[in-house]
């Protein structure tokens, strides 16, 4: 009975009920994907408490809406591939468990790894994006109150960032703590990102930081409210040292709109900018300096606008209104700007210290700006400001296309200093329009109107150079013209100096409140001056009685038409004024022209009318030393006058249609000199101790017998009173006019005297005549009549010119036809030469031989020092001569020797052995075009080489020559002994010329490159040593011939490459010496493939089977096969050391959330159900590839794991057997129970 029962126990079933839950866990996933070690993908929530590490050569893939928490100052560090997947509607978030995470940071080793963010959201951070030397690229990225800096650069970081949102940062930093706070993007370290879309807001100091000689390029920013540092300047952009290009966009309600600073000495500041718009800023709109302000001397260009727009600076909308400085400011520095709207500043529109050529503004616009108030300096009132300009060797600064309107004060006020520029248009500005001080500018085109001030203002300056000025309507309603006139010059030159002249060139006045004012300036040059219709008189206003220092302005073409409210008021108003006065005009109902003179110069006036409808006064002269006054007409109700004046007044005129007006006032203490000029009546006068002489000119001729001129005949006249007898010898013409001469003389006591009688006389070879006696009442014509005997003729030798210099036998002109005979008998000629003899018909001659040709067609001169001598005899036999010398001489021929290659500057010509040398005559000619014969002879040979044709050139080698000798170059003419010219040869053994060849079987880097250097010979036959490099993949193949095969075939890696071979000989001197040959080649990714080997399409199993995935015959030719666990039946590169393509490989289905797995080959369950299976390749670099099956997975029945007893293991009877049944589990996630029996 026991032992029944103990059977029975035996052979008891015993049920176990085990209900397990199926799981399978998919990530993260080891495997050997690519050559990354690993490849993570996340999803959901995750946690990282101590950071995380993205190791060289690892992939981690973020899914959309996963949530990753990191630790107080953690980061994500990428040294491998980093992919974030987040979309618009579910973002990734990046947030911060306790305390501010480091957000993500790529170091150097993710360079090139193809890393990609989509979507990402960084919250509570110091930082968001850190990048050392990687270039990711960045999309849609939202980062959220990073304390320091949102997205930070360094170590020439590359990334691409697009559409981006930087909300707030810096607030929560204490202010006294680090500068180093609440920066949107800091690029620095020779960076040079592509930055497309940000929006940037609510940050302490930067909202764009640029340092460290970056670049790159920036497009598309909406910088707002930055705001708040106090341990450093806070801007919307701040660029130091660096040269972005920043497009398209706006920096609104910022303390410093855009802060350009130049520090570092060798790096260049030049950030360009394009469609910049920059509004509400609290201090400046824009800055750029030179942070060293006492490098004056070297201003370098620091920026560049392109369309700026500049407004609200200080204004309402600023975040505290009141506090700006200026729109635009630069100190130090140069910019350049095409296009720009400045507008709208309750400050200094633009502002300028210490400039220079570096300078240069186009199409500028500067609409209501400057500070308001009478307490606020005149340049914080002013639209431009610029002080201190420097006009350097490459000239001053530059502005064109200017427009300033509206300023509170100056419209332009610019001092110390110079400026170039055209086309200006300043009006309704607060003050004068343009106002130059201690200025030096050279403007024209410029339209100044409607200003408070003056039109055109310039003050204690030199070297002024305004060109095609026009000014209307200014200064009206100022009290006085020194406040208010089209043009006011003051002290504009005080001295006289070489070139430093004030001048303005076709100016003009229209409807201004005074037309032109001068003080205390002289060397002032006004030419082409219009002065129309002023409210107020004088027009034309003039007062040097402060100047101590002599000198005079100069007025040509003066035009003035003035109807002022006060008709006795003079048109112009001359008080101490030395000048010089052409083509002057008077119009209108004035009084005319007052002329005080300060007497220290002589003045002139010319060309002039002055009409003046005035009863009291047309022109008032006074104070004159002596006024020089030429073609001067009066149409005047009013006399002329002089005070204290000596006036010399020619060709004048009182016009007929004058009432009553052809006579002067003469005041006191003048002298009025009236010369060929018109009738005047009895003048009036103030006293008695006045003179007027009526003076004219008597033309004189003498001739002969037959009235033909006698030259340099003499000539006297007497007169009868005032003057007294004048002599003269008349020019080769025979003919002078002479004078002035007094007619008759006017004295307040004695009114007008009798007319003066002139007797002439005149003498010629001791023959003397007198003519009739003439009244000297207007200009004479007087002809003295000589009776003189036949006289020799008059010789006129043209040519050749005395001691002129022939080449031998080269054509001689002898040229005397212009000689002629006081008695117009013929003249015979004859020519003689002191070699020749005469030479008069042996060479060619017109028919009296006056001019004769030698050497043309009869070679009649020889060579030699030649003294000609002409002779010329009339038919009375009376005969003039004159000689000449002239030489004619055979010159050697003129060698000239060029040779290619070069001689050297010492004199030696260095040759390849074999090569050759072509020397080149061409440029010999001999003088007399003698013909030439060229040759060359060598130093260790005494064969000459002649030329065929010479002058020209040969081609000569120098085989079994010594390394080192000479070579003499040979001309002659046959006349002189040869001209040489000797060089010296030194000949060496020549390298080998580098050629190659390069071909290939397509573009990318998995196919093959022949490299063929089979073209490359060396001169002397050297064997040939060589080397194929490349700059990415180093040496490639080297070698000596005959043993190695100057080609080699093979791939390279992807990139931009530069091919070069190096090729020398094997002679030891040329150790280390080669030529080359450069190839540049692009070789392109090759792109990953996808293939399921395994498993088929179609494959059928259960879930409980363990299914292989194998994805032999996929793979990607850019990684390197040593790389791989296990490279069989994986495309990748057996020829290279390491991968260029960080390669990641996930297998899906489509109904599964979760990769199935990353590796190229390994097993897993499925679950049930009709699964397409996908395989996916990204190398990273824009290289994709998929390939898709579809398998059946059927459900399965439980997989039973028993873990205890072992198997065939003994157990006592008397003590419990463990059964683990724990590890079973069911595929399909059922619910199922274990039986277990016992074979007894």
């Amino acid at each position: 009975m026991p032992d029944s029962h103990r059977r029975h126990r035996r052979h008891a079933i015993i049920l176990v009920s085990i209900f397990l839950l199926s799981t399978i866990a998919l990530v993260p996933i080891s495997s050997i994907a690519g050559y990354s070690k690993t490849t993570s993908v996340w999803s959901g929530t995750v946690n990282l408490v101590d950071g995380y590490t993205v190791e060289s050569g690892d992939i981690l893939i973020i899914e959309e809406g996963t949530i990753i928490n990191l630790g107080d100052d953690k980061d994500i560090l990428v040294a491998g591939r980093i992919t974030v997947e987040g979309t618009s509607a579910s973002p990734v978030i990046l947030n911060s468990i306790i305390g501010d995470h480091d957000g993500i940071i790529f170091n150097s080793s993710s360079d090139g790894l193809g890393s990609k963010i989509d979507n990402l959201t960084i919250k509570n951070s110091e930082y968001g994006i850190t990048i050392y030397g990687s270039d990711p690229t960045i999309n849609n990225l939202r980062v959220e109150n990073a304390d320091l800096v949102a997205i930070d650069m360094f170590d020439s970081a590359s990334p691409r960032i697009n559409n981006i949102v930087i909300e707030g940062g810096g607030q929560d930093i204490p202010l006294t703590t680090n500068w180093r706070k609440g920066i949107g993007i800091s690029v620095g370290a020779f960076s040079s990102p592509i930055i497309d879309g940000a929006v940037i807001n609510n940050l302490v100091t930067r909202g764009l930081n640029y340092w460290g000689n970056s670049g790159g390029i920036v497009s598309n920013l909406q910088i707002s409210n930055i705001s708040g540092a106090t341990t450093s300047i806070s801007a919307g952009i701040w660029i130091e040292d660096s040269l972005p290009l920043v497009s398209n966009s706006n920096v609104i309600r910022s303390d410093n709109g855009v802060y350009v600073r130049h520090i570092t000495e060798g790096w260049n500041t030049r950030p360009t900018f394009t469609n910049l718009v920059v509004e509400d800023s609290q201090y400046r709109g824009i800055m750029i300096e030179q942070y060293n302000h006492s490098q004056f001397s070297n201003l370098p260009m620091n920026a560049i606008f392109n369309n700026l727009v500049i407004r609200g600076t200080g204004g309402d909308n600023a975040k505290t209104p009141g506090l700006g400085i200026a729109a635009l400011d630069v100190n130090t520095s140069g910019i350049k700007i095409e296009g720009g709207l400045i507008e709208d500043n309750p400050v200094v529109g633009f502002r300028a210290y210490m400039i220079d050529s570096s300078m240069v503004v186009n199409n500028l616009t500067l609409l209501n700006n400057g500070g308001d108030g009478f307490s606020i300096p005149l340049n914080d009132r002013a639209g431009l400001f610029w002080r201190s300009s420097n006009w350097g060797i490459s000239g001053p600064p530059t502005i064109n296309d200017l427009v300033v309107r509206n300023s509170s004060g100056p419209g332009v006020l610019m001092w110390k200093g110079g400026v170039r520029g055209t086309n200006w248009e300043i009006t309704e500005n607060g003050a004068s329009g343009l106002d130059f001080r201690e200025f030096h500018p050279d403007v024209n085109a410029i339209l100044s109107m409607n200003n408070t001030g003056h039109g055109v203002s310039i003050r204690d300056s030199s070297n002024v150079e305004l060109e095609y000025v026009v000014t209307s309507g200014n200064g009206v309603g100022s009290l006085s013209a020194n406040l208010g006139s089209g043009f006011y010059f003051d002290e504009s030159n005080d001295v006289v100096s070489g070139g430093k002249n004030v001048s303005c060139y076709i100016c003009t006045s229209i409807d201004d409140n005074y037309g032109v004012t001068i003080e205390n300036s002289i060397d002032l040059q006004l030419h082409s001056l219009a002065i129309i219709d002023p409210i107020n008189s004088p027009a034309l206003s003039v007062d040097n009685s402060g100047l101590s220092q002599n000198g005079n302005i100069i007025f040509n073409n003066l035009m003035v038409n003035s109807n002022s409210t006060d008709s006795n008021n003079y048109a112009i108003e001359l008080n101490d004024v030395d000048a010089e006065i052409s083509n002057l005009q008077i119009n209108g109902n004035n009084s005319g022209f007052f002329w005080d003179a300060k007497g220290s110069l002589n003045s002139y006036f010319n060309d002039s009318t002055i009409n003046s409808q005035n009863t009291n006064s047309c022109l008032d002269l006074v104070d004159h030393s002596e006024l020089l006054a030429n073609n001067i007409g009066f149409q005047c109700n009013s006399p002329p006058s002089l005070d204290s004046s000596v006036v010399n007044m020619s060709n004048s005129f009182f016009l007929s249609n004058s009432n009553n007006s052809n006579y002067f006032l003469m005041k006191s203490s003048s002298h009025l000199r009236w010369i060929s000029s018109s009738m005047m009546d009895a003048p009036t006068f103030e006293s008695v101790d006045n003179i007027i002489d009526e003076m004219w000119y008597v033309e004189t001729h003498v001739v002969n017998q037959y009235f033909n001129h006698i030259p340099f005949s003499s000539v006297n006249l007497t007169f009868d009173q005032y003057e007294s007898e004048y002599f003269d010898i008349l020019p080769y013409e025979g003919v002078d006019i002479l004078g002035p001469f007094i007619g008759k003389k006017w004295t307040p006591i004695n009114g007008w005297s009798d007319v003066n009688n002139v007797h002439t006389g005149c003498d010629y070879d001791s023959v003397h005549n007198d003519s009739e006696p003439f009244e000297l009442d207007s200009n004479k014509v007087v002809t003295c009549t000589l009776e003189i005997s036949n006289q020799p003729p008059i010789v006129v030798w043209l040519l050749p010119s005395p001691d002129e210099v022939y080449a031998s036998g080269s054509e001689v002109i002898f040229d005397a036809s212009l000689s002629w005979d006081l008695d117009n008998e013929l003249m015979t000629y004859s020519w003689s030469s002191n070699i020749d003899g005469d030479i008069t018909s042996s060479c060619e001659f017109n028919d009296n031989n006056s001019i004769i040709i030698a050497n043309n067609l009869i070679q009649c001169l020889s060579d030699g020092i030649h003294q000609i001598t002409l002779e010329i005899c009339d038919l009375s036999n009376n005969c003039a001569s004159e000689q000449r010398s002239i030489e004619l001489s055979n010159n050697p021929p003129l060698l000239t020797v060029d040779t290619t290659p070069d001689i050297s500057a010492w004199g030696t010509l260095y040759l390849g052995k074999t090569a050759s040398v072509n020397i080149d005559l061409t440029g010999t000619n001999d003088p007399e075009n003698d013909e030439l014969t060229c040759w060359i002879k060598t130093s260790y040979n005494d064969t000459e080489l002649f030329l065929s044709d010479c002058p020209g050139q040969i081609n000569k080698t120098f085989p079994l020559a010594p390394n080192q000798f000479t070579v003499t170059v040979y001309a002659t003419d046959g006349v002189h002994s040869p001209v040489t010219w000797t060089f010296n040869v030194e000949l060496f053994n020549e390298l080998p010329t580098a050629l190659i060849e390069i071909t290939r079987t397509g573009v990318r880097s998995q196919d093959i490159l022949l490299i063929d250097g089979h073209n490359t010979i060396d001169p002397e036959g050297d064997e040939i040593k060589f080397e194929f490099w490349s700059d990415i993949d180093g040496l490639l193949h080297s070698g000596i011939t005959p043993l190695d095969s100057l080609e080699w075939s093979g791939m390279i890696s992807k990139g931009n490459h530069e091919i070069t071979m190096y090729a020398s000989d094997d002679l030891p001197n040329h150790a280390g010496q080669w030529t080359t040959a450069v190839v540049d080649l692009i070789v392109e990714n090759s792109p990953p493939v996808a293939l399921i080997s395994y498993p088929i399409e179609n494959y059928s199993t259960n879930s409980g089977h363990l299914i292989s995935f194998d994805a032999t015959g996929s793979g990607d030719w850019d990684i390197a096969c040593s790389d791989l666990d296990n490279s069989t039946g994986i495309i990748c590169n057996y020829f290279s050391d390491s991968s260029k393509d960080l390669v990641s490989v996930l297998w899906q289905s489509d109904l599964l959330s979760e990769p199935i797995g990353s590796e190229w080959k390994f097993k897993s369950r499925l679950p049930e159900g009709n699964h397409v299976i996908s395989l996916h390749i990204d190398d990273g670099d824009g290289g994709t590839a998929s390939f898709s099956t579809t398998i059946s997975v059927e459900q399965s029945a439980p997989v039973l794991i028993l873990s205890s007893p072992n198997d065939g293991i003994e157990v006592y009877s008397n003590l419990p057997v463990l059964f683990d049944f724990r590890d079973s589990f069911d595929p399909d996630g059922d619910e199922f129970t274990v039986s277990l029996y016992s074979g007894l």
